[in-house]
């Protein structure tokens, strides 16, 4: 145990100097390109001695270590862009004169036809019903399908649901845009 202490103490002794103490490092490349840093100015060959660069390794820690002056980039400051308003979707409004033509049983083709392409479509959905007869179960599908047609409501426009079934309409709304 005696012998580990002494050991690790003498090791402390011997690197404290080094520590303590500010060093000079020297730097030099050779013919090949490669750098090779000492801290003996011996070491270094005599005809690389011309272009060692010293290098000043502080005492302490805390001791500011001189930066290499670097000039500043300048920093290039964007112009402005110019705000824009956000797009606002088209209007889907259906006018009364062309609300007062849409109809229960109507094809989807006619209302194409009549008020053009929807604001937004939903996907289609199957619906399915069932119900038992004598001969078993009877099951019915049916394609659902709704088109929107959407009104600006800063401008008190409606917004028309139509509700498609099998490709004909089962059902017409008119909302009204809210007034609080």
């Amino acid at each position: 145990m005696k012998r580990i202490l002494i050991c690790i103490s003498l090791l402390i002794f011997s690197l404290l100097p080094t520590l303590v103490l500010g060093r000079e490092i020297y730097k030099w490349v050779d013919e090949k390109g490669l750098i090779h840093l000492s801290d003996d100015l011996y070491q270094i060959p005599e005809k690389f001695r011309d272009q060692v660069q010293k290098i000043i390794v502080p005492d302490r820690v805390d001791e500011p270590v001189q930066a290499s002056e670097k000039s500043p980039v300048p920093s290039i400051a964007e112009p402005e862009k110019p705000k824009v308003a956000p797009v606002r979707p088209p209007s889907g409004f259906i006018p009364f004169d062309k609300f007062i033509y849409l109809t229960e049983g109507m094809s989807e083709a006619e209302v194409l036809g009549r008020v053009g392409p929807p604001t937004q479509v939903t996907k289609d959905e199957i619906e399915v019903e069932g119900y038992f007869t004598q001969r078993g179960i009877v099951k019915r599908e049916a394609l659902v399908k709704r088109y929107y047609y959407i009104g600006d409501p800063d401008l008190g426009e409606r917004t028309t649901v139509i509700h498609f079934k099998n490709g004909m309409v089962t059902k017409i709304e008119r909302i009204f845009p809210p007034t609080w």
